[in-house]
């Protein structure tokens, strides 16, 4: 059997490729915009890539299985848990928003392109933050009025795609890949947005994924002279932003540290969020090894009298009191998983940042997805980021990334700038790569 590189294999089937590609390019620009967009987009892109592999099944890389197995094993937990919840028919759509795992091995194939795939998400992202922006600038008036959402409904899950944009310039420049300075300035739509959407866990995310990479860059020692610069203006830059957008930023910090200092003196609260993360924890002793199955979590909370039943519960927030998720990834597993539900969700994510770490040590790409992964994991804290499309996206987005190697393309190392006119041209991921991403 031949042994062909991505890109002659993309020359061999010309048309399928450039189809595949293009599909591939307008879900990654339509992710940051509007996830059911992207879901439409998603559909055709599963079809031809399904078709193309079939053909090509021989030669077409599937994925990362380093990856892929655990995703497949928490999926599959979720799909089982189905069978002890108290009503399996409401939460399917938190199954079906699984099905964005597939751009894994969708994109995987194509993945000598990474430069322009991730061209293609910051366009989006830049569509959709400068409309934002516009938006923002209209409700000026009222700095604590409404959080800006663009083409999206939910502004939080927005504010997961720019905080991921703007790890991804600032990784990029760092490590040397982006030479220009001026490619950092595609960081303030982004940043503009994350405050409109009065988003604190993307601020949050952001202050603790930025960090965090720059100390891996400067371990695997892929951090320039140039970009350490360059960190320090930006440092500059953000301080001034603090200043500007005190009025719009400082009170949701504030309220929250009101509502975390009452707990620690009076052990009360009237934030109904933490009620909700108080009411998980005590329901999750009911079943703690399995958990109350996927969708459980309104019946977990409604059979809770205490949280009701809490004075500290205001009338506004006794009607909803009972909800059907408490807005945190971690402790919504735990209550509908269990202990099995919440080792197998940690096992993905130890898998993804082990395979970041992994892939660091040739290439700055490694530590960006150490940096995505950050980024959702500190928002996932105060929203349930499992169930819904785009922020799973992203989760997976940045898996792929993680998992992958740029050094494995022949030609490719982190002296090539993205804006490299010859990036073209590089070639492909060969047969011959372990299937286990390695």
């Amino acid at each position: 059997m031949a042994v062909w590189t991505l890109e002659e294999l993309a020359r061999k089937d010309r048309f399928g490729d450039r189809i595949h590609f293009w599909l591939a390019a307008l879900v990654c620009f339509a992710l940051p915009v509007n996830g059911g967009w992207a879901g439409l987009i998603l559909a055709p892109l599963v079809g031809w890539g399904a078709l193309r592999t079939l053909y090509w099944r021989r030669y077409l890389p599937a994925g990362p299985a380093c990856i892929l197995f655990p995703a497949t094993a928490w999926i599959g937990l979720l799909a089982i848990s189905l069978t002890w919840s108290p009503d399996p028919r409401v939460e399917w759509h938190q199954l079906w928003s699984q099905r964005w795992v597939l751009v894994i091995p969708l994109l995987w194939p194509l993945m000598d392109r990474w430069r322009y795939l991730l061209l293609f998400t910051l366009a989006g992202c830049l569509l959709q933050t400068t409309v934002q922006t516009v938006e923002g600038i209209a409700e000026w008036s009222d700095p604590q009025g409404r959080r800006i959402s663009g083409f999206e409904t939910h502004p939080r899950t927005v504010a997961v795609w720019s905080a991921g944009v703007v790890v991804s310039l600032i990784g990029l420049h760092l490590g040397g890949l982006l030479r220009r300075r001026i490619w950092l300035l595609g960081c303030i739509p982004p940043v503009l947005a994350i405050i409109l959407s009065g988003s604190r866990g993307a601020l949050l995310g952001l202050s603790i994924a930025i960090p965090t990479m720059v100390v891996v860059l400067g371990v695997r020692r892929h951090l320039t002279a140039r970009g350490t610069i360059s960190m320090m203006a930006a440092l500059v830059v953000a301080g001034t932003s603090l200043a500007v957008f005190h009025d719009r930023i400082m009170p949701q910090f504030e309220r929250a540290a009101e509502s975390v200092a009452t707990i620690a003196t009076d052990g009360e609260t009237t934030d109904i969020r933490l009620l909700w993360w108080r009411s998980s924890l005590r329901q999750w002793g009911n079943h703690p090894l399995l958990g109350y199955g996927l969708g459980g979590t309104a019946e977990a909370l409604r059979s809770d009298p205490e949280l009701t039943a809490n004075q500290q519960v205001s009338k506004r927030h006794l009607s909803v009191a009972v909800f059907n998720q408490p807005h945190s990834v971690y402790l919504q597993v735990l209550l509908e998983g269990g202990l099995l539900g919440v080792g197998t969700f940690a096992f993905l994510l130890l898998t993804i940042f082990r395979a970041g770490w992994r892939n660091s040590l040739h290439h700055p790409l490694g530590a960006i997805a150490i940096g995505g992964l950050i980024v959702w994991m500190t928002t996932a804290a105060f929203d349930a980021w499992h169930t819904r499309s785009q922020p799973l996206a992203f989760l997976w987005f940045t898996a792929l990334l993680a998992a992958f190697d740029p050094g494995w393309i022949t030609g490719d190392s982190r002296k090539n700038a993205i804006e490299d006119e010859h990036s073209g041209e590089m070639t492909g991921l060969s047969k011959s790569t372990p299937s286990d991403g390695r």
